[in-house]
């Protein structure tokens, strides 16, 4: 199955320190009402106070899901694809400046395993 969107947003945000890091493709403004949600994101996060990998959750349209292992991610200028271990890949298109954009390779370069990670 491929889940593929364009993302209106592309936000990097950490917490306590930059122990924790997210990463989040969304086609709503963080303004909207996530309750009413019917159009889909996905969320990338990295706790590093516990070990282990980077979690993934995500909403097609019309549900919630989460949970899968990220296989495999391969980041260009203006889009993302995803591959996780339960059969589902991800496409999201986006665009963003520089600045932004190299910050949001530094996160997921800090996030994910350089052996998930192809990023130019």
């Amino acid at each position: 199955m491929t889940l593929a969107f364009r993302a209106q947003s592309v936000r990097c945000t950490n917490a306590i320190g930059g122990d924790i890091l997210q990463v989040c493709f969304d086609t709503m403004p963080v303004s909207c009402d996530e309750e009413k949600r019917d159009t889909p994101y996905v969320l990338i996060s990295a706790n590093f106070e516990f070990p282990g990998p980077a979690t993934i959750e995500w909403h097609d349209g019309t549900a919630y899901d989460g949970g899968g292992e990220m296989m495999s991610l391969v980041l260009r200028r203006d889009w993302a694809w995803m591959k996780l271990d339960r059969g589902l890949e991800i496409e999201v298109s986006f665009r963003m400046g520089d600045r932004r954009f190299a910050q949001l390779r530094a996160y997921l370069t800090r996030m994910l395993d350089e052996s998930v990670l192809a990023a130019t």
